[in-house]
């Protein structure tokens, strides 16, 4: 009888320090999260702007043919189909006349030429 007593409260001891050790690993491992939260350098907010190794969409480049008016000029041409994706008027004039393969600034009205942009 007195072994019966002995094993019971040997079980319920075994019980209550599972539990002790169960509820410290639980509190330790909150705590930690909570610190690595709390301490991190890099926290995320909904409402920020995004962040700069996040890829930011493709534009895509296209190409349209435009018919040459009197008084147009490359420069007017370059004016009106420039967009932020270009360097400056010089460059983008540059890519006009190599992509319709001229050697000067002179275009004559009724021609055409292939002009980029992006969307």
């Amino acid at each position: 009888m007195r072994s019966r007593h002995l094993y019971a409260v040997l079980r319920i001891r075994k019980r209550q320090v599972f539990i002790q050790r169960l509820i410290l690993i639980a509190v330790v491992s909150v705590l930690a999260l909570g610190l690595s939260v709390f301490l991190s350098d890099d926290p995320v907010d909904a409402h920020t702007e995004r962040r700069s190794d996040i890829p930011v969409p493709v534009r895509c480049k296209y190409y349209t043919s435009v018919e040459v008016s009197y008084g147009d000029s490359l420069w007017s041409i370059a004016e009106e189909y420039l967009d932020a994706d270009h360097q400056s008027v010089y460059d983008y004039i540059d890519e006009i006349k190599a992509i319709n393969g001229l050697d000067s600034d002179q275009i004559q009205a009724g021609e055409y030429l292939m002009v980029s942009y992006y969307e």
